[in-house]
């Protein structure tokens, strides 16, 4: 026990699927460094008013190093709702038309956590694509 530890007020937090959802996608679209406009309100979108949901998955994700908060992440979630919070983040990563890099790569490590195939995932990523190719109405 250090010496802060006492002062620390430190509360034992435990994810629910919702949360784990929300921890998901704020490691997600934190990761190019910035939060833009459109994906905080895909991340209101997903909350649907659960502030409870945020402050746990802050909690998580601030006493967790980030591969022990997507290890929690991956043993909270089943299959489906692994696959459905794959679906969520990469749309939610895409809302701002670009996939960065960083986004990239901790999508692909939630990705290989949950054990789903890119045959499964294609589908996602072509609906995604087409969803967000705004390029076509000019």
């Amino acid at each position: 026990m250090g010496l802060f530890d006492k002062l620390a007020g430190t509360r034992n937090v435990e994810l629910n699927p919702k949360s784990a959802l929300v921890l998901t996608a704020l490691t997600v679209v934190a990761a190019d460094g910035v939060i833009d406009e459109a994906e905080m309100l895909d991340l209101a979108k997903i909350v649907r008013g659960d502030r409870k949901s945020i402050d746990d998955a802050m909690a998580v994700l601030k006493a967790n190093s980030l591969e022990g908060s997507m290890d929690l992440v991956t043993k909270c979630l089943n299959d489906k709702q692994k696959l459905a919070t794959l679906a969520i983040v990469i749309d939610i990563a895409m809302a701002d038309g670009v996939l960065a890099e960083n986004e990239q790569k901790l999508i692909q490590m939630y990705i290989t956590k949950f054990g789903i195939s890119e045959d499964t995932l294609k589908p996602i990523f072509d609906t995604v694509a087409i969803k967000n190719d705004f390029s076509i109405f000019k």
